[in-house]
């Protein structure tokens, strides 16, 4: 018997492993094409450029009294530190802070498979670990350098390793999750929560929630740390011109319903409510970990990708609710099939939309290579002149680590003098005064699949120009 139990137990190794490998080579296949894409909107602004900060200097910068307090807007520093410590050991390239995303993002779907394995089966797993990845939001931030990718993988493996009771595990990743991003905490509480529930019939539920929640202890003291240096528990520049609490319904669109998730969501409705005693236990705490991040989003700022915590959680229900409606098995392959065409075609949306930097699917490639065509065309084409241009093409041509320059450009602020006027329509509100200004002579426009930019000239400028 026990050599049965160890054949069975190493077959089950070699199952996983051969998912995990066939899973590995999906994701770096399709994201090899963006390991040197330029940075984009967030993921330029709010950490690429304070991790190539702090990669200049001592990593302990990343704390609280060691840097100015908006830096790194009021984030825990374990992403920051992760990837300027990657800078100073390989240098600083874009394809390295990529591939890490990439490897990060993998572990997000792997442990999604691993996770449905252990509460369903392995077929369950397989089919969640790609209703995730092809998800247009999950795919598209699987190749930015942001922190909600990375909280989302982290969360799955924190519940993971609750369910398999893998303590000293789940407190690692717990503290790595709510070190990354604060909004981590919410999956930590859902967990601590379940836990309580889960075990207070056998008495020891309050020690259960307790040692469950000790990774929010250590980011208690993160904000306390933060308080006491820079009088604020979230130092964050955006909430200090804009509104923290705004009630929408945004988060609960963008979790159950847009991008064909509705159609996912009316599968697991369908599924569970046909299908008697189909609802597990453990499914109690993926309702939890809905609650805590897309409810919690409905009543402040939120932006898409903010709701990627609950996505492993609600493909795995997905996964086990088609997989129940569809038990045959050459149904079940067109019924996945199908979804996963589906995710595959809302991949790339076309449009000429304003403003924004279109992280919600695969538009923002275009965004980005449409920026750094203008970049490059300024900085070869008009060397030495003033540039005035808004966000996020001022912060491009600055700073040639974001990829689209090769040398620094001479950027002025609005209201200075300036020869060349860069706008965009893929960009801050600001840039709309920009195409209302005078004296303008229009020098080349620049379009990508309907996203739009354009060169111009003041008249002083272009007359020089003509001549040269």
């Amino acid at each position: 018997m026990i050599a049965v139990s160890y054949l069975k137990k190493a077959l089950q190794r070699r199952y996983d492993a051969a998912a995990g490998l066939a899973l590995l080579l999906i994701v770096s296949a399709s994201k090899a094409a963006i390991l040197n894409l330029p940075y984009n909107w967030d993921e330029m602004g709010a950490y690429m450029t304070p991790a190539h900060w702090l990669a200049q200097g001592s990593l302990l910068r990343a704390f609280p009294g060691f840097h100015p307090p908006y830096m790194f807007f009021g984030h825990p520093p374990a992403l920051y530190v992760s990837v300027a410590l990657l800078f100073k050991l390989f240098g600083e390239q874009i394809w390295i802070a990529h591939a890490f995303i990439i490897c990060v993002s993998f572990l997000g779907v792997y442990f999604t498979y691993l996770l449905a394995a252990c509460l369903s089966n392995r077929t369950t797993g397989f089919l969640a670990s790609l209703f995730l990845f092809f998800s247009p939001l999950y795919f598209a931030q699987s190749g930015m350098v942001q922190g909600d990718i990375v909280i989302t993988a982290l969360g799955v493996i924190c519940v993971y390793c609750f369910f398999r009771e893998k303590y000293a595990a789940y407190l690692l990743c717990g503290m790595l999750l709510v070190m990354t991003k604060e909004s981590g905490a919410a999956v930590i509480l859902s967990i601590a929560v379940y836990a309580w529930l889960d075990r207070k019939k056998d008495q020891d539920g309050t020690m259960a929630a307790l040692l469950y929640s000790a990774p929010l202890l250590l980011l208690g003291l993160f904000f306390l740390w933060q308080k006491i240096e820079t009088g604020m528990f979230l130092p964050n520049q955006y909430f200090g011109a804009n509104r923290f609490f705004t009630i929408t319904g945004r988060s609960l669109t963008w979790a159950f319903v847009r991008q064909g998730r509705i159609i996912m969501t009316l599968l697991i409705i369908a599924a569970f409510l046909l299908r008697k005693r189909a609802w597990k236990e453990e499914f109690t705490l993926f309702l939890l970990i809905f609650l805590s991040v897309a409810g919690t989003y409905s009543f402040i700022y939120c932006t898409a990708r903010y709701v990627l915590p609950v996505f492993p959680f609600y493909f795995i229900l997905g996964a086990y609710a088609v997989s129940l409606l569809f038990g045959n098995s050459k149904r079940l392959i067109a019924a996945c099939a199908g979804i996963i065409g589906l995710f595959a075609a809302l991949q790339y949306g076309a449009g000429t939309g304003s403003h924004g930097g279109y992280e919600e699917d695969m538009q923002y490639v275009d965004v980005v290579l449409n920026h750094k065509a203008v970049c490059a065309y300024v900085e070869k084409t008009f060397p030495g002149k003033s540039v005035l241009a808004e966000w996020p093409l001022n912060e491009a041509m600055r700073h040639p680590f974001l990829g689209y320059v090769i040398r620094p450009l001479k950027v002025v602020a609005a209201g200075k003098p300036y020869d060349v006027v860069v706008f965009t329509r893929q960009g801050s509100p600001d840039n709309d005064a920009l195409a209302t200004l005078k004296n303008l002579h229009s020098e080349k426009v620049f379009e990508r699949n309907g996203k739009y930019a354009e060169v111009f000239l003041a008249n002083s400028a272009a007359a020089l120009h003509e001549e040269k």
